[in-house]
Formats: C-alpha cells, sequence, structure tokens
C-alpha cells in the first residue's frame, strides 16, 4: 500500500473520534452519521473505483456531489425522514438544524475536488482522443491537492468536534431566532 492509498483512510478515524466526542447533539450526530456513512461506502469502494481507469474521475465527481447532499440538504432530509417514518428524532434535528462555519468549509473542499476530479475527467477523454499527447496535471500535483484537501477536511471535522459544544449552548440560550427553518 503507497502513501497516498493509506492516507485516503486518514479521515474516517477523525469522523469517529468526531462522532463519539458530539453523540450527545443531535443535529452533529445526524451530520456526522451521514458523513460516517458515506465515508465507509467510499472506502468500500476504494479498492472497485481503482480499477474503473477512464471512469474512475467520474465516480469521483459522483463522491464529491454525495458528500455534498448530507451537507446542503440536511434539514430537508431530515424532515422528509420524519414525515415517512414519524420519529421524533428527525423532527428535533430539523428544528434544531444550524449551519456551521465548518460545514460551509466542508462545501468548499468538496467543490474544490469536484472541480478537480471534472478537470482530471475531461483530460483523460481528451488524452483518450488524441486531443492532448501529455498530461496537463501530472499525478504529483493532483496527489499534492487531494492530500491537502485531505488535512484540511481532517482538520475541519476537527475543529467541528472542538466547536459543538459551543455552538449548540449558543443556539439553546438565544432560542429561535437564530434558526435557520426554511421549510415552513
Amino acid at each position: 500500500m503507497d502513501f497516498y492509498t493509506a492516507f485516503s483512510y486518514v479521515t474516517l478515524p477523525f469522523l469517529l473520534v468526531a462522532l463519539a466526542y458530539t453523540w450527545k447533539y443531535e443535529s452533529s450526530r445526524y451530520f456526522l452519521l451521514f458523513m460516517t456513512g458515506l465515508e465507509i461506502i467510499d472506502i468500500a469502494l476504494y479498492k472497485v473505483s481503482y480499477t474503473w481507469t477512464t471512469h474512475l474521475y467520474l465516480y469521483n465527481m459522483v463522491t464529491c456531489l454525495l458528500f455534498l447532499v448530507p451537507i446542503i440538504y440536511r434539514n430537508r432530509i431530515a424532515y422528509a425522514l420524519h414525515e415517512m417514518t414519524g420519529i421524533s428524532f428527525f423532527y428535533r434535528v430539523y428544528k434544531n438544524h444550524h449551519l456551521s462555519v465548518q460545514e460551509v468549509g466542508f462545501i468548499l473542499l468538496y467543490v474544490v475536488d469536484l472541480i478537480l476530479a471534472a478537470f482530471n475527467y475531461l483530460e483523460v477523454w481528451l488524452y483518450k482522443f488524441y486531443v492532448i499527447d501529455g498530461w496537463i496535471m501530472g499525478n504529483g500535483v493532483r496527489n499534492f491537492i487531494l492530500i491537502t484537501l485531505n488535512l484540511l477536511m481532517c482538520c475541519g471535522l476537527l475543529t467541528y468536534l472542538l466547536k459543538t459544544p459551543d455552538r449548540e449552548r449558543f443556539y439553546k440560550d438565544h432560542g429561535e431566532s437564530y434558526t435557520s427553518d426554511s421549510l415552513k
């Protein structure tokens, strides 16, 4: 296993630590369970996806979009799950949803990763159709960007877990005036 492959697994331990630390906060638990589930699926498909030589970058784009869903649509998903199941946990998550600064940072990181994967996918097709003779973005540059994004994700998760108690206390103290209830 090379360094880049091993480094791609580093996010899962950070997610598990963040999940354990913020377990008593329902909104954070819901968000981190979504992210952990998607990360486990991504890790399970890692070896299979690397056999898709041409379409590897398409797979990367799809996973980036899948990781964006629980961040952007978490409130709507919780409301839909409450409507389907009637479980009060989802309604509480829906009512107490607050987009954090770290989640906005996660959106930015996944968008950068999505753009990088789209560029690489386009580059592969241009190379296959003999439009270009060499790689515009070599593996060294791409791998450096991916490692940087992974490190920033881990730092964001660490910040998220450290800020969660203060954020939850703030919204509990200040009540409904700061909630983002967009589905009323």
